[in-house]
């Protein structure tokens, strides 16, 4: 629609990016804001505190029952610490700056839902871990946790025709355990780059 006098209304060039700028600004306010109380967005390529370049991460120590479950978890936090950092990461402590050392200390399964039938429906998978940083240079304590405490709850079908339902359970079982260690590997890598 054009104004009286015939001419078509069009911003000019400067006040088009002012005008842009000025829609952009709820966002930008807070990004801004946040940036300068020193909350950055999570990404790749964050570093180590310490001047740490290496860290060695050996196959974590399992204290439960539960097989496997030292593997899964040290592979989790390996490929963390891969995306989430620049350092190089080893198997062990030779040339290494740090040692990322975990133990397992609990893993249980618990059914949390029961059909009238009786047979679980529903568990919930809990895994307790200590990790702990070492500087290896300075032998030091960079950063530790003892009490790291994950859950998982997964379904279980239940037929009343399959007598047998340990494969479904071991199968969603496994599953469950790969969250648990996906979060916790997660958790621990932001931990230890971010809070200190």
């Amino acid at each position: 629609m054009k104004p009286a006098g015939g001419e078509s209304r069009r911003p000019d060039a400067a006040c088009g990016r002012a005008c842009g700028m000025r829609s952009l600004a709820p966002f930008l306010v807070p990004m801004l804001f946040a940036a300068a109380c020193g909350y950055h967005l999570v990404g790749t390529g964050g570093e180590i505190p310490g001047g740490v370049k290496s860290i060695g991460v050996p196959m974590f120590e399992n204290r439960t029952r539960r097989a496997e479950v030292e593997q899964r978890f040290t592979e989790q936090v390996v490929e963390e610490l891969s995306t989430r950092s620049d350092v190089l990461i080893l198997s062990g402590p030779d040339g290494a700056d740090a040692l990322l050392k975990g133990v397992i200390t609990g893993y249980e399964t618990v059914p949390v839902v029961v059909t009238a039938e009786g047979r679980a429906s529903r568990y919930e998978v809990t895994v307790t871990a200590s990790v702990r940083l070492e500087d290896l240079r300075e032998n030091r304590t960079l950063w530790a946790n003892d009490q790291f405490v994950f859950r998982r709850q997964y379904e279980v079908e239940v037929d009343v025709e399959v007598i047998d339902t340990s494969e479904i359970f071991f199968d969603r079982e496994i599953v469950a355990i790969d969250v648990v260690a996906r979060e916790f590997a997660a958790s621990v890598v932001a931990a230890i780059m971010e809070g200190f």
